[in-house]
């Protein structure tokens, strides 16, 4: 385990997720851009499961875990992930 890499503790795991709903456009891109590694590893999945696996994917590096609801997303977020998968 490298010296960025860590576990929730049980709290933190248990604690919902707050999605933001007002935020720059430099913070979503920050939080919500695909590496060229990202794009290559969600381009081996069907069509209609990439933009899931996709937030998915950006919610694990930006919160540590999961979505379980990722209908709450801000629809801004979910536009600026539809154009790049």
């Amino acid at each position: 385990m490298t010296v960025n890499e860590h576990f929730l503790n049980q709290r933190q795991h248990y604690r919902p997720v707050t999605l933001p709903q007002d935020f720059s456009d430099e913070e979503m891109a920050r939080d919500w851009t695909l590496s060229q590694a990202d794009k290559q590893e969600i381009g081996k999945y069907r069509k209609n499961s990439r933009l899931f696996i996709t937030i998915q994917r950006c919610a694990v590096r930006l919160y540590g875990r999961f979505l379980l609801e990722v209908n709450d997303l801000s629809p801004r977020i979910i536009s600026y992930l539809n154009r790049s998968t």
